[in-house]
């Protein structure tokens, strides 16, 4: 029964290696600007963050493929004065997307991306015996474009705009509005 199970297992292990050489596994990382932008009645403003993302996918074909997507800030706006801190910036962003590609040329592509996206915008402020923090979501329909070079056919780096989701807040006549996009620079390995 266990040497079933253990054929059973490389079977299984084989088939997907088999299916490697001829699908195409990736893993990448990219540089994201991330633009918060709060909309009021008489008032607009926006705010920029960096972070950093790990990406994996799969490439079903050469024009279609999905990617789940893990980044968290590293650039937050802060300040520091007389004792007093406060500090907001990207506390996590998670996305998982399809990918509609179009080759132009062996080397240059374009593409599309849309899913389900989340950031977690993280505020802070503390002084001498006293702190507050507090995480907003922004979590819904993602959607982008971009576009990829091939420097060989393991190594492709990508430019990609995407429109993260929105959130209306209302309070009686009172409402504003978040919105919120990534402008990525990033690396692709292909196995």
């Amino acid at each position: 029964m266990l040497f079933k199970k253990m054929v059973l297992v490389a079977a299984v292990i084989g088939s997907f290696a088999a299916q490697a050489e001829v699908q195409n596994f990736y893993v990448g990382g990219q540089y994201n600007k991330t633009t918060l932008e709060e909309n009021e009645s008489g008032f607009s403003g926006s705010v920029d963050f960096g972070s950093i993302t790990a990406l994996a996918g799969y490439k079903f074909n050469d024009y279609l493929a999905v990617e789940a997507r893990f980044g968290t800030g590293v650039k937050d706006k802060s300040s520091n004065e007389d004792g007093y801190k406060e500090s907001f910036g990207v506390d996590m962003q998670t996305m998982l997307v399809a990918k509609a590609s179009y080759n132009l040329s062996n080397e240059f592509s374009v593409f599309a991306v849309a899913g389900y996206s989340k950031t977690d915008f993280k505020y802070e402020e503390s002084e001498p015996g006293y702190s507050f923090s507090e995480t907003d979501s922004l979590n819904g329909l993602a959607l982008g474009i971009g576009a990829e070079f091939k420097f060989s056919n393991n190594v492709a780096v990508n430019l990609e705009y995407v429109m993260l989701p929105d959130k209306t807040f209302r309070d009686g006549s009172y409402s504003f509005k978040l919105e919120s996009n990534n402008l990525s620079l990033g690396v692709n390995y292909y196995f």
